[in-house]
């Protein structure tokens, strides 16, 4: 069986190594780097230098030190980058050696889909027949037609990695993941950051009363935001940009960052045969198959999860098919996790959508601040939030706010996905001083029984 990948990002990569371990013959295409995003120009980078300014964030909250005599300490953007690169490097050589050691044969080229059993190459003019194709494309930072990408003054993520200053000034479009990502980087880099979201608050994807709490710590650091507005004009001028929004609010920073979401990279796809969505992205079913038989596709090109890790599960479902299985891809139990002013992190379902749904729901929460291990970190804002049936006394949703949400919430995850019940969940005992005391908590909140909470 021969098999090629279209992509070598999260699903695509994993896709390979998948098919090269049930045996196929398997031939790896990217047109630039390893990784994809994700690696390159996502995940990896943005939390790396989250990590690094983070540091210094905490050292200063930690107010062990006379201010008299605390030290100045600024940040070199050029060596904050350097850290950034030798991360990324250092995954991309892992990876590499990875696929080669399994052998997967890779080609740097773009490719085009020219029918259901042919990839064109465009560097070489070669054309490659096989038996299964899988498209794991993945996105790229979308446009508003008010606001062309420039590269200078009006920004994608993807053109901060080129950035040689850091700017006194940033208005970021888009108060989403990466919005919110962005606009606590630039904080902590001494820029001032102002956020618009069309919505009516940030994150509006998340929980609620998670929102309201970034919110609140936004405001906390001095952060801008303005939400439920539009941008009515756009003037842009040598040193600035201006940006007048339709509640007659105008901003004036030196660039802008424009995140307000993904389009997809379809257009590989010269065949008319594979079906598309409204939005260019491929439909596939619950096995990761187009509605031609011996193509499959995975990761942000389908326009599902725009995420690495179910990425990674696609990848790995596609594959697996594709060599004959029948897995399917199940989205019901989705860890989503935001690193900004502090870490979001949520599973299952909100609370408005758990009733909506018909459950009759019982709910816990519980804050840091009431535990010891968060005085110790000095983290104390944000809480955890559990959502249970009260009926089956079964937990459906999870929202942490805080510190390491980002790893707590893989225990309620768990919790959500073998239907764990409150009266058997919360007979577990959590190690003393840790931040998971706080799930143990929230869990005990539900029936009014946490000990640390006043009532």
């Amino acid at each position: 069986m021969k098999a090629v990948v279209i992509g070598g990002g999260p699903a695509g990569y994993v896709a390979a190594l998948s098919l090269k371990r049930l045996g196929a013959e398997v031939l790896l295409i990217e047109r630039e780097e390893l990784g994809g995003t994700c690696l390159n120009k996502g995940c990896i980078p943005t939390k790396t230098i989250i990590h690094s300014l983070g540091l210094l964030e905490k050292i200063k909250n930690q107010k062990i030190i006379n201010e008299i005599n605390y030290p100045n300490i600024s940040v070199d953007l050029q060596t904050l980058m350097q850290k950034k690169d030798n991360v990324v490097d250092t995954q991309k050589k892992g990876l590499l050696m990875l696929l080669k050691h399994s052998g997967v044969k890779i080609i740097k080229s773009e490719a085009e889909l020219i029918n259901p059993q042919t990839v064109f190459l465009k560097e070489t003019s070669e054309k490659i027949q096989a038996d299964r194709i899988i498209i794991a494309t993945g996105s790229k930072p979308a446009k508003l037609p008010m606001l062309s990408f420039d590269g200078k003054k009006i920004l994608s993520s993807d053109d901060l990695w080129n950035l040689k200053k850091i700017p006194e000034s940033i208005t970021i479009i888009g108060a989403g993941a990466i919005g919110c990502e962005f606009a606590w980087i630039f904080h902590l880099l001494g820029s001032k950051v102002t956020l618009i979201e069309l919505m009516p608050k940030i994150l509006p994807m998340e929980e609620e009363d998670i929102s309201k709490e970034v919110e609140k710590l936004f405001k906390k650091r001095k952060i801008q935001f303005y939400t439920g507005v539009r941008i009515q004009d756009l003037k842009i001028f040598d040193n600035s940009v201006q940006i007048t929004l339709s509640n007659e609010k105008i901003l004036t920073s030196e660039i802008v960052l424009v995140s307000v979401g993904r389009a997809f990279n379809t257009d590989c796809i010269k065949t008319s045969e594979i079906k598309l969505g409204n939005k260019k992205e491929i439909i596939v079913n619950e096995r990761m198959q187009t509605n031609i038989e011996n193509i499959f596709a995975a990761g942000d090109v389908i326009g599902n999860w725009l995420l690495a890790h179910v990425a990674y599960k696609e990848g790995e479902i596609a594959a697996k098919n594709a060599m004959g299985d029948n897995k399917k891809m199940d989205y019901t139990v989705i860890p989503s996790t935001i690193f900004t002013v502090t870490e979001v992190a949520s599973v299952g379902l909100k609370e408005a959508d758990a009733i909506q749904k018909g459950f009759n729901v019982k709910k816990g929460i519980f804050p840091f601040r009431a535990i010891g291990k968060a005085h110790v970190v000095g983290e104390i804002e944000g809480f955890i939030k559990v959502i249970a049936d009260k009926d089956s006394d079964i937990i459906v949703g999870a929202h942490v706010v805080g510190a390491d949400a980002s790893e707590l919430i893989h225990e309620l995850a768990m919790a959500v996905k073998f239907k764990i019940k409150i009266n058997d969940l919360k007979e577990l005992i959590h190690s003393h001083p840790t931040l998971s005391e706080c799930i143990g908590e929230a869990i005990k909140d539900i029936s009014g029984e946490a000990i640390h909470k006043i009532k």
